[in-house]
């Protein structure tokens, strides 16, 4: 009797935790089903609007990318050694063949004076040995003379030794890095500095491989920036990728000579339009109009002072407009701005 009460009393604990977390979700569920905004469709709102026509319509394609320097080396250092000279600032324009750093090359220096003198010993030896009318044998001449090779090579090699304790920039740009100071020791292949050459820069566009065949090795081409948007750069197609990426894009790289009056940098964006510059009837529509997405593209037609959604298929582009090969009619109204707060059904007044 006693062990039947203990499981009812379990039971109908059991039943209103279950009842309280369920009231508890529900009461969750209506708080964040009201703060989550709904349009209202009874309200009208204010839109642009253009009237779909049937007209001459210019294929052009635009292709945005950014810009790379023409040239990047990270410079190392060859050997070890103590910084005793710093040629270069951060942010310095430096020439081919400027001094960026030196090390300590003493020790060197004193086995270079060393080399250089048993050199001379030698060679004073050798000739001695070949103007001596008797007395030197055969074998003294030889060893005399590998000697003196022996020397030769050892100031060479001390010769290149020194040299790789001076870093000269290999060519002219400028400094965009520089990770070392006077007094610092370096060991191979630390980086020091980093030169940018940016005379000329690279504009690196991914473009998909329908369009791809319209680039040519070597063809000019038109590039212009939203920094400079009065001025234009003559271009000049330097590289297509002959493999296409994941997406079956392919990298085109086009070379642009910087300009002084308007300077470039790289990182800063830069966009080509090419095309068939030919016109032909299409029907086409602001590119603000578009909503969806690229495999799905969507218009807002106005139809009884409110707007529907409607499928269409697209073709061909250009900077302002695209042109629309099904789902639009001469005459028809689409929305072409204020779509921000347009749902399906929303009533509108055109501004």
């Amino acid at each position: 009797m006693k062990k039947t009460i203990q499981y009812t009393v379990i039971a109908l604990v059991i039943i209103g935790i279950a009842a309280l977390a369920a009231f508890k979700l529900i009461s969750n569920k209506k708080e964040v089903a009201a703060k989550v905004y709904h349009p209202d469709i009874s309200l009208t709102a204010t839109i642009q609007a253009d009237t779909v026509k049937e007209g001459p319509f210019s294929e052009a394609t635009q292709f945005l990318g950014s810009f790379a320097a023409n040239r990047e080396v990270s410079l190392a250092a060859e050997t070890s050694g103590k910084v005793i000279s710093v040629g270069v600032e951060e942010g310095s324009r430096v020439g081919q063949g400027s001094l960026v750093a030196r090390l300590d090359d003493g020790v060197l220096q004193a086995q270079l004076h060393s080399a250089t003198a048993s050199l001379d010993n030698a060679a004073s030896t050798l000739k001695r040995y070949e103007q001596a009318p008797n007395g030197v044998t055969q074998l003294q001449t030889d060893n005399a003379r590998t000697q003196l090779l022996t020397s030769q090579a050892q100031i060479e090699q001390l010769k290149k030794e020194i040299s790789q304790h001076t870093i000269n920039a290999p060519f002219s740009g400028v400094i965009t890095a520089r990770n070392f100071d006077l007094g610092a020791v370096v060991s191979p292949g630390s980086p020091l500095a980093t030169l940018t050459d940016i005379s000329s820069l690279k504009l690196e566009l991914s473009v998909p491989e329908k369009y791809v065949a319209q680039f040519k090795n070597g063809m000019p081409i038109v590039v212009n920036t939203d920094v400079y948007p009065g001025s234009s750069f003559k271009g000049t197609v330097g590289m297509i990728a002959s493999k296409a990426d994941a997406s079956h894009n392919y990298t085109i790289k086009v070379l642009v000579p910087n300009n002084p009056q308007n300077p470039l940098k790289a990182g800063m964006y830069g966009n080509v339009t090419v095309g068939n510059v030919s016109a032909h009837q299409a029907i086409s529509i602001p590119r603000s109009a578009l909503i969806g997405s690229a495999q799905k593209p969507q218009v807002y037609v106005v139809e009884n002072g409110a707007v529907a959604v409607r499928d269409i298929e697209t073709g061909a582009g250009n900077a302002k407009g695209v042109e629309v090969l099904k789902g639009l009619h001469a005459g028809e109204v689409i929305v072409s701005g204020g779509l921000v707060n347009l749902t399906e059904g929303t009533k509108v007044s055109i501004k």
